[in-house]
């Protein structure tokens, strides 16, 4: 069954408990993209859900990732609340438990039930070594593919297609090798070594993200890291 509200805009930060991570390994920020635009990330199992009085309450044996207003994925529910599987956004937290609004009557829902922070709603139709090609499924985007080349330390390459039939292979390159031979840099952490993970924040409305990691040093700030933003998809149009 739809949520009784609006689970468009999915988000997420790297603070949240379980959260993935971007480091400076290759195949680390293609590992990122993975989680918050296709397969989500943070899966528990719940001791329990209840609804009363139009809000559910999922119980875990440790806090959830999920925080207010993130959507999350709720499945495995069976029987008569089996409405409650789905795309729903978090109304509030409290420690161990999640609580969404809900049509669904008053009971204890039966199932081995799976929560996790749900995906953006895009696909990964083709894929390498350290490669990954991105196209949201939303009926309304105009389906350009973002395709990133995650090989090396300290960034990834991004380039778009406006189509794709394999991960090397495309027409309507943006940008064009004469604008910017191999794509845009996408900043993962500018040390020279180590493996610390980067704080970043994501948001998607399904046809567009955008990523900020915290990927490089200003040095003119006395040090302090810097938010790099990266994004993809159809922007709202002016009428």
């Amino acid at each position: 069954m739809a949520s009784p509200v609006d689970t468009t805009v999915k988000w997420a930060r790297s603070t949240m408990p379980g959260a993935p991570v971007l480091t400076r390994a290759a195949g680390s920020m293609i590992a990122l993209l993975d989680a918050l635009l296709v397969n989500g990330w943070g899966v528990q199992t719940a001791t329990s859900v209840v609804v009363v009085g139009g809000v559910a309450t999922a119980t875990f044996p440790t806090d959830h990732a999920a925080a207010r207003h993130c959507v999350v994925l709720v499945a495995g529910v069976t029987g008569g609340l089996a409405g409650l599987n789905g795309e729903q956004k978090v109304t509030a937290v409290e420690p161990n438990k999640i609580k969404w609004a809900t049509t669904e009557a008053d009971g204890t829902a039966a199932g081995t039930i799976t929560i996790k922070m749900a995906g953006a709603g895009w696909t990964k139709p083709f894929s390498g070594t350290n490669l990954a090609a991105y196209k949201s499924a939303s009926p309304a985007a105009h389906g350009q593919f973002l395709r990133v080349a995650d090989t090396t330390a300290e960034y990834a390459r991004a380039v778009g297609y406006e189509n794709m039939t394999a991960i090397s292979t495309g027409t309507g390159l943006f940008p064009g090798a004469a604008q910017l031979n191999g794509g845009y840099y996408w900043g993962k952490n500018d040390e020279t070594s180590g493996t610390n993970a980067v704080p970043w924040v994501f948001a998607s409305d399904g046809r567009f993200f955008c990523l900020f990691a915290q990927a490089c040093i200003n040095s003119s700030g006395g040090g302090a890291r810097s938010f790099t933003p990266m994004s993809f998809g159809d922007l709202v149009p002016e009428s």
